[in-house]
């Protein structure tokens, strides 16, 4: 790939697509104890789905299709993420070097097909035992995720010029975790939160940063020469209603808590006072230290990796966390993860542009899902116009922002595959491209051949672009 060309992908993680949870050594995260315990997806989607054999990545010779047809579609880059119990069983102490191995083979296979890799350390897979020590709650797991991270640096560095050290971390640990929660406890609504568990998480989130900040210096210790940055996930706040001083402070405060909290962190080394003082009225042992603080602000990131899927309206609510209820979405049809905004997005980018110095910034998530709606089969053909529209209309707000002096380096589509959606298992389709979950067979849809066609006319006008400058 050309040094500065922009980089044209999809993204995807280990537990969403690799299976072979047993496999090659591999140890247990913490989503292989959620899934196989028949509570968690249970109480949300009805039926106990895992990510145990997911769409079968872990096979050298399902993922070498899988690449070719990364190539059918154009990609220069292809962003996936590293179990950490496949290296690590553990998660500290020996390697296993079957796992490792693993990921190298996989880099270079990107590569020979002329694929950027962009490695993501932690895309959630906690490993079992460490998440029973208190996971990211415990402050040993600072040293637990950079060792871990030190382990890889120097299994890839040499080949990935780009490291992500973790994916949402707001969604692992708000949502997912509290999602699990709730679920074993048998409460009746798993996805319904307390201000109470928000102020309980707020110290894992910044043990989390804190470990972010650990292993950005770890690698610029190893002097490797790439970029290290974080995926975020970001929602611009919308009032409900604007008239209402309610709704509007409602959106102020969760716009701090998804975007301004995260942002401040990997950007400028430092935390919203208003979204500190929320969370410590409810947490009043929550407290962050100038000695943390100086070491975030003292190992910021190099890029963002910006993960948009909608914007999110909101309403105040005193039977939601932080009294905001943030889960509403005004479209008559409904995507999975929220309304359909790509101005939204566009003004986001600005808003990175213009509050946070323009630093580089990649989009490393950015899809939908519609269901049945919108995977329509027609003979071998699948037409998903929904998500055909919704990445072409994300796709120009990306490059206008762009044209606009705004930093971005690229951007990825969720997903290339359908796969394992977490907490909703194999009911909900985010892929350009269709997998029988029974056969392993995979069909492009019609989203993949529009998105091929979308990179290889802004490539090319990309490329007549430097060649006029």
């Amino acid at each position: 790939m050309a040094d500065g060309e922009f980089l044209w992908g999809a993204a995807s993680a280990a537990y969403q697509v690799e299976g072979g949870w047993r496999d090659g050594g591999r140890g247990l995260s913490k989503w292989d104890v959620y899934t196989n315990d028949e509570r968690i997806t249970e109480a949300v989607v009805g039926v106990q789905h895992t990510g145990n054999d997911a769409i079968n990545a872990y096979d050298r010779a399902q993922y070498l299709k899988d690449i070719a047809l990364m190539r059918d579609l154009g990609l220069n880059a292809y962003r996936f993420s590293v179990s950490w119990p496949r290296v690590l069983p553990d998660g500290t102490g020996e390697v296993n070097q079957t796992g490792l191995d693993y990921y190298s083979r996989f880099v270079d296979d990107l590569i020979a097909a002329g694929i950027t890799p962009l490695a993501t350390l932690y895309h959630w897979d906690f490993p079992a035992g460490l998440f029973a020590r208190g996971g990211w709650h415990n402050r040993d797991s600072i040293a637990w995720f950079r060792d871990y991270a030190a382990v890889m640096f120097r299994a890839l560095g040499d080949r990935v010029r780009h490291f992500i050290t973790m994916n949402e971390p707001f969604i692992d640990i708000f949502y997912m975790d509290l999602i699990a929660e709730n679920a074993r406890a048998g409460r009746s609504e798993s996805r319904r939160f307390t201000s109470e568990q928000y102020g309980r998480q707020a110290p894992a989130l910044h043990n989390l940063f804190l470990a972010h900040a650990e292993t950005v210096a770890e690698y610029r210790r190893q002097r490797q020469g790439g970029m290290i940055g974080i995926a975020l996930p970001l929602s611009p706040t919308i009032p409900v209603d604007p008239a209402s001083p309610d709704d509007v402070s409602a959106a102020h405060l969760v716009d701090g808590v998804i975007n301004r909290w995260s942002l401040d962190a990997v950007v400028k080394g430092s935390y919203p006072d208003d979204v500190v003082a929320a969370l410590k009225a409810h947490n009043p042992d929550f407290s962050v230290s100038d000695v943390d603080l100086a070491t975030m602000k003292a190992n910021r990131a190099d890029f963002v990796g910006v993960n948009f899927y909608s914007p999110a309206y909101v309403r105040a609510d005193p039977n939601s966390p932080l009294g905001a209820d943030r889960d509403i979405n005004p479209d008559t049809v409904k995507a999975f993860n929220g309304p359909v905004r790509p101005a939204a997005l566009h003004g986001l980018l600005l808003r990175i542009r213009d509050e946070y110095g323009n630093p580089p910034v990649m989009i490393t998530e950015n899809g939908a899902g519609f269901g049945d709606i919108d995977e329509v089969r027609d003979g071998d053909a699948i037409h998903d116009p929904l998500r055909t529209d919704y990445i072409r209309r994300h796709v120009e707000a990306t490059l206008e922002a762009k044209a606009e002096g705004a930093d971005i380096r690229g951007y990825m589509v969720w997903s290339l595959f359908d796969n394992f959606e977490w907490i909703q298992g194999y009911t909900r389709r985010f892929g350009m491209v269709y997998v029988d979950f029974h056969t392993q067979e995979r069909t492009p849809k019609d989203s993949f051949y529009a998105y091929r066609d979308l990179i290889a006319r802004h490539r090319g006008a990309m490329v007549r672009g430097r060649e006029a400058g």
